[in-house]
């Protein structure tokens, strides 16, 4: 009996070993980042994951388009990622206040990681908390990788 509750237990084990793998591997993999601005008459968000990013100016997200993300590119926005502290986004102090008399769109970073989502204060477009700054900067960039029509 003791036997066979030993090797019922280690096949549990090892099966959730397994599971915990295949869970951060998903989590890799589920990880978003998206920048948002908008304002009454303006539109944008850009959103980058390990495969692919997207910019769309449809309010509605009736028209993205997707685009695959280079790898460099995908590295390069998990560095600067890494150097935030994410719990923190929504706390962070917008530097500027324009936004509250429409001087400037409203603007927010997401980071979404499978079911979590994590969004900062809004800040104005263009001019993002130190904290996140090189991040944003770094999502504004990919607009340069579309292709031009």
């Amino acid at each position: 009996m003791k036997i066979l509750f030993s090797i019922l237990t280690l096949i549990l084990i090892t099966r959730d070993c397994n599971n915990t793998s295949k869970s951060s591997k998903t989590q890799e993999n589920g990880l978003t980042i998206t920048y948002e601005a908008s304002s009454r008459g303006s539109f944008e968000e850009i959103s980058v994951s390990k495969d692919s990013f997207s910019i769309s100016h449809d309010r509605y997200r009736k028209d993205i388009t997707f685009y695959k993300t280079p790898s460099s590119k995908w590295n390069e926005c998990l560095e600067l990622l890494n150097k935030i502290e994410i719990d923190k986004l929504p706390n962070l102090k917008a530097p500027t206040s324009m936004r509250q008399y429409d001087g400037a769109a409203h603007a927010y970073l997401t980071i979404k990681n499978n079911k979590e989502e994590i969004k900062s204060s809004t800040f104005d477009h263009g001019f993002p908390p130190d904290e996140i700054k090189m991040l944003v900067e770094k999502l504004l960039s990919l607009k340069k990788l579309i292709p031009k029509q």
